[in-house]
């Protein structure tokens, strides 16, 4: 029987594979639309509205302060906190996530999907690199290939 730890996990960011990657979560939930009707005994209810979010933790680094198109943190940060003009903030980007586990096997096993990034923060603290937790939800339905 195989397992997977951490070290086995993957994050893409724009078919980009994110290259300091902590951590990464992900939720479904499924809001449950109450059909009891008058006469009934017992509540029933139906399938609603799924809703598929998550976080990840990258540090944040720069092989070229210059450059922050290779920082994965700065690409995530950059889709949610906008310069505006006029007094007008500009409108936030949606990212194509893939998070994807190897587990020995010859196929990645992965949930991915168009996002958009819900929150950013920056962490810093003595003794530790700087890092940024970045939460972000699906726009529609993830697409799977977990079996």
């Amino acid at each position: 029987m195989a397992f997977s730890s951490g070290k086995d996990g993957r994050l893409y960011i724009d078919g980009q594979s994110a290259a300091k990657v902590i951590d990464w979560s992900i939720t479904t939930s499924v809001t449950g639309l109450d059909t009891t009707t008058l006469g009934d005994l017992d509540k029933t209810n139906t399938a609603g509205i799924r809703s598929t979010s998550g976080t990840c933790q990258l540090f944040y680094y720069a092989t070229d302060p210059n450059d922050t198109s290779t920082n994965s943190a700065s690409v995530l940060l950059n889709k949610i906190i906008k310069a505006g003009s006029s007094g007008q903030g500009s409108e936030s980007e949606k990212v194509l996530l893939r998070l994807g586990v190897v587990d020995g096997s010859s196929t990645e096993k992965y949930i991915e999907g168009l996002c958009l990034i819900t929150s950013a923060a920056m962490t810093m603290s003595v003794g530790a690199v700087l890092g940024a937790s970045i939460g972000f939800e699906f726009d529609g339905a993830p697409r799977s290939m977990y079996l």
